[in-house]
């Protein structure tokens, strides 16, 4: 068996929102994503997806993750881990009398749909896999300083390669410092897209 040298960890709704920025016609091809991050010579081992889904979930969504589960070379053999969201009505803060926020001409009751567990979810599957399989370089496909502390562990007291993919724009601050190299989607979107 031939060793894989790399991990590659998604956050699902980031990905969507980088490439959404991008105002693309076009789909994001996970496959040839993962084909790009291997022409360097090293193979993927550990991948991973992220994300929440309503409930239930769509045949279409359905359709979508099964595509991305299909192993190599067919499909980009990332194993899906799915939670869920949470909606909850909101209110103006006490100081501002406490009430619903409603619709001016409707009257209905703004809400707000949250991920739940996503971030940690994903921050126990990388440190989970590294522990594991050592790998030498990290993929990363997500722009939250909230994974900061995971981040800098590995790349301070394991000695990971971080390789960020994203946009400069949605990179946070505090995982910039840790990358070995960014991969900028506007600059690639060409080779990782399908109609």
């Amino acid at each position: 068996m031939e060793p894989m040298d790399a991990a590659w960890f998604v956050d699902g709704a980031y990905a969507m929102k980088c490439w959404n920025n991008l105002r693309r016609t076009d789909r994001l091809d996970y496959l040839k994503l993962r084909t790009l991050l291997e022409s360097s010579g090293e193979k993927i081992g550990d991948a991973y997806y992220f994300n929440a889904d309503p409930e239930p979930p769509t045949a279409k969504q359905n359709a979508f993750h099964n595509a991305l589960q299909f192993p190599p070379p067919g499909g980009p053999g990332l194993r899906v881990k799915l939670y869920w969201l949470q909606e909850k009505e909101l209110y103006w803060p006490a100081h501002m009398g406490g009430g619903p926020v409603l619709h001016p001409t409707t009257g209905e009751h703004y809400k707000q749909t949250v991920q739940k567990a996503v971030d940690v979810g994903l921050a126990f599957h990388l440190m989970r896999s590294f522990a594991k399989r050592k790998w030498d370089t990290l993929y990363f496909f997500a722009g939250d300083a909230d994974f900061y502390e995971a981040v800098q562990n590995l790349v301070e007291y394991e000695d990971v390669n971080l390789v960020l993919i994203g946009t400069l724009q949605t990179i946070s601050q505090e995982l910039r410092p840790y990358a070995r190299n960014v991969i900028e989607l506007d600059k690639v979107a060409a080779q990782i897209s399908r109609a």
